[in-house]
């Protein structure tokens, strides 16, 4: 973060200078920053550190010395180890709270450039709903406040017979509720007669007029993060609402895919770093007898073998991402295989 800050110091400069700000100004725009976006390094990073935690911890048991009278009173190592693996547990929880309740409540300030705030307006993607092929577009919209600025829908013949354009001043996202399920679009300040929109049947229960006469609920099955690329980041949504997107009948095959293997990697790395954990440990604590130079013979090699397991990882994951192997089998392969060599070297560990 240092290094990215002193890169993009001018960015953060031409920001406080646009605000009239000063040093103070300054500093705290880069500290506001660099706070949010530290809790994605710690998701992203968290797993491997913790693994390399473990190296760490065992490498330096043996150092001391301190790991043989445990041995030598009869505790098997596997049991002797089992604080790592609580702690490792705990840690994976944290992780999942990370990414469960806090990066999705922050997510606007992690979709920012630098020298950005949280409600800079960003570039549209106009987009087609994927249900009723209604044509959706606009100026800009703004993350935090989820709204589209200068909205235009354009109506499809199923809805709107003359194909009308609802064009107005604002659009905000409505997410579905238990108890309105419903989810859309409010558009605030049409600038449109709403009483010459031509309406089907089906159109009628689609745009909905409010009562005040000049905003429209509109039921479309486009979401706010879909019309800008810089808000659709799976890493930055909850388990239940990709559950909830991939539940929804439509949508692309790529899009889908993408996010069947961005769920299932999310279920298998907390599964895929306790395995990391078992495969450091008969590595590190081997039977055979070591010297100094050995231990770090033994942790190169650690090193190189969960590269390789974690590569395995990221390289079965770009195969499910592309649609060479399914999804789901691309994100299980490389547990069902650090698992099972695991299982493997369990023989080479000092008891």
């Amino acid at each position: 973060m240092v290094v990215d800050g002193f890169v993009n110091l001018d960015s953060f400069q031409y920001a406080v200078d646009k605000q009239g700000g000063g040093v103070v100004k300054l500093f705290a725009l880069m500290i506001d920053h660099y706070f949010f976006q530290s809790l994605m390094i710690l998701n992203l990073a968290g797993p491997a550190i913790v693994v390399i935690s473990a190296i760490v911890a065992l490498a330096s048991f043996l150092k001391n010395g301190e790991f043989h009278p445990v041995l030598a009173a009869g505790v098997p190592t596997y049991r002797a180890t089992i604080s790592l693996l609580l702690g490792m547990c705990i840690v994976n929880g944290v992780l999942i709270a990370n990414q469960e309740l806090v990066l999705p409540n922050v997510a606007p300030k992690l979709q920012r450039k630098h020298g950005q705030t949280a409600n800079t307006a960003q570039k549209v993607d106009p987009q087609f709903d994927p249900k009723w092929k209604m044509f959706v577009s606009g100026q800009s919209v703004f993350p935090e406040e989820k709204r589209l600025h200068l909205p235009q829908f354009r109506l499809p013949p199923v809805i709107s017979p003359n194909q009308d354009t609802l064009i107005a001043e604002d659009a905000l996202y409505l997410s579905p509720t238990l108890e309105d399920p419903q989810g859309g679009w409010l558009l605030k300040g049409v600038t449109m007669d709403l009483e010459k929109i031509s309406l089907s049947e089906v159109g009628s229960e689609v745009v909905i007029p409010q009562p005040n006469g000049a905003d429209v609920f509109v039921n479309c099955h486009l979401t706010f993060s879909q019309m800008s690329r810089k808000t659709s980041n799976y890493s930055l949504m909850k388990t239940t609402t990709l559950f909830q997107r991939l539940q929804e009948p439509y949508g692309s095959v790529l899009s889908r895919r993408s996010m069947l293997s961005h769920l299932h990697n999310r279920l298998t790395t907390p599964l895929l770093t306790l395995v990391g954990l078992y495969v450091v440990i008969p590595l590190i604590i081997r039977k055979d007898k070591m010297s100094n130079m050995q231990q770090v013979t033994n942790i190169a090699v650690c090193m190189l073998v969960l590269g390789i397991v974690y590569g395995l990882a990221m390289g079965s994951g770009f195969l499910g991402q592309s649609g060479i192997v399914r999804a789901e089998q691309a994100a299980w392969i490389p547990l069902v295989f650090g698992s099972t060599f695991a299982g493997w070297l369990s023989g080479v560990v000092r008891t």
